[in-house]
């Protein structure tokens, strides 16, 4: 049950501003499971056929050394495919279709939005103009679509479609919206946001579904968990109701059983106008971290989305502006290329990132995808852990609240680019040392005309104290430039110290 409030808390803060590392604890059973501090959060195994898991119904054994929980348990599947009915093709088609039509239906003849009465007339308009890019306000861009967009991949994907055959019922349903549903023209960064978000977003709260649902279960269990199934993926929660799925009982859990681990940070953060550490401005914080994954193991098949990592919180303090940060990288597929080091692992992967930073020198949200490392050492003797991670990523879409540019809605520039991302630590026993640094280059598409650097360094401790409680130190720099046309470069930093309680679930 505890583990169920959790994963709603997750979705909570994905939808409402606000995530900081993460870590996925696999590992052999007779050894030690990675730090929860574990930055790759993919362990290595000597052997390809030990498959080990923290199951979502299970009792956890800690690890008050190591800062970390064990599952009790050797079970681990994939869902049962002989219990998955891949329906036709017209039934997400017509879903989404019908959900564009509802949707365009309730704000006009509901909401009397002036863009949602649609004619002839402005399909024709719309056809005519071609993409364009819209003004609308923030938040509805970073959040809003990527959500719409995740309830039409779930129409597929609930229905027995792959992540790659779902994807493109996103990209078609925000197509027919923009094009068709909308008075004003089709607008390019909507359909990235909503092709590319509601990918991302959509498979996740397909797999996090996943582990809430348990056919085998019966009585006020089972309508606890397909309650809360559906409210974090309606798309599927209707296929459930329609196709009978929700009702029926099956011998055993045929769902996606995976490893899943939740951090929860709680405690103060000061913010500094400058490089400088000082306690001016003194704020609550809360971060909540999430990992979702399975092992990577040699040559083993790495599907989509098997291993996620979400990273959100905010700060807020009496009469000053709160900080939100969201962090969300999945890993799309993955390869060990040290097939014979059973002490050493270096996969080479390809990542869907989302960044979203609101402070008082940056307002940004990105989609970007791309490739990285991920090196990761097994406990020696010393109980000594080497860990590191490197991803160089496109940013196909981002928006960067501009320095110049002003308006009621739209006071942020359009902009691509490219996102690198270092990772390193160390963990000793109890101890947890990590050092990140994430840095974006941003050239303006629409906006103010100019490129931006935005980074972040962010060194860490975690010391644990008593199981699954610990204590946590960090500091955060952060430093914007940017260079535009016609007026002076522009160059800002803050930094921010955080100490905090952190509970492992």
């Amino acid at each position: 049950m505890i583990k169920i409030l959790s994963l709603l808390l997750c979705i909570f803060f994905y939808t409402v501003p606000a995530f900081s590392q993460i870590s996925l604890k696999l590992n052999d059973s007779k050894k030690s499971f990675l730090s929860s501090n574990d930055i790759s959060g993919l362990k290595m195994n000597g052997s390809s056929s030990a498959k080990y898991v923290i199951s979502f119904n299970e009792k956890l054994k800690v690890d008050k050394n190591n800062f970390v929980k064990k599952p009790d348990t050797l079970k681990y599947h994939r869902f049962y495919p002989q219990y998955i009915k891949r329906n036709s093709l017209l039934l997400p088609m017509a879903e989404v279709a019908g959900l564009n039509i509802a949707l365009s239906m309730f704000n006009n003849y509901v909401s009397g939005a002036e863009f949602a009465k649609i004619s002839f007339k402005s399909v024709r308009h719309n056809l005519d103009t071609g993409f364009v890019w819209d003004d609308d306000v923030f938040v509805v861009n970073q959040f809003g679509h990527p959500f719409h967009g995740s309830i039409y991949y779930n129409a597929a994907r609930s229905t027995g479609f792959s992540y790659w055959e779902s994807i493109p019922f996103a990209f078609g349903g925000s197509l027919m919206w923009e094009m068709f549903m909308e008075t004003d023209p089709p607008q390019t960064n909507d359909i990235i946001q909503t092709t590319l978000g509601g990918t991302m977003v959509g498979e996740m709260t397909y797999r996090l579904s996943s582990l809430i649902l348990d056919e085998s279960t019966s009585g006020p269990n089972r309508i606890f968990r397909e309650t809360v199934s559906t409210i974090l993926n309606p798309a599927r929660g209707f296929n459930r109701l329609i196709s009978g799925d929700m009702f029926r009982r099956t011998p055993t859990n045929v769902n996606d059983v995976f490893p899943v681990n939740t951090r929860l940070n709680v405690g103060y953060a000061g913010i500094n106008p400058s490089s400088s550490v000082n306690f001016d401005k003194s704020h609550f914080m809360v971060e909540l971290l999430f990992t979702y994954g399975k092992e990577v193991g040699k040559d083993r098949e790495y599907n989509p989305f098997e291993f996620f990592r979400i990273r959100a919180g905010f700060d807020a303090g009496k009469n000053d502006a709160p900080s939100t940060w969201i962090s969300a990288y999945g890993l799309i597929t993955a390869k060990n290329i040290l097939k014979k080091k059973d002490s050493k692992m270096l996969v080479f992967g390809v990542f869907h990132d989302y960044d979203y930073y609101y402070n008082t020198i940056i307002r940004l949200g990105t989609q970007s995808v791309g490739v990285g490392l991920i090196y990761n050492t097994t406990e020696t003797k010393s109980k000594v852990r080497m860990l590191g991670s490197l991803h160089t990523n496109f940013v196909a879409m981002g928006a960067l609240n501009s320095i110049y540019r002003k308006g009621p809605n739209r006071n942020y520039d359009y902009t691509i680019g490219n996102k690198t991302m270092l990772e390193m630590g160390v963990n000793y026993k109890f101890v947890n040392f990590l050092l990140e640094y994430r840095f974006y280059y941003l050239y303006t598409v629409n906006g103010f005309p100019g490129h931006s650097n935005f980074g972040v360094l962010n060194p860490k401790l975690l010391v644990n104290v008593y199981k699954g409680v610990g204590i946590g130190a960090e500091y955060l720099f952060y430093h914007r430039s940017g260079t535009f046309e016609g007026v002076a470069d522009y160059d800002k930093r803050i930094s921010e110290q955080r100490l905090y309680l952190s509970y492992l679930f």
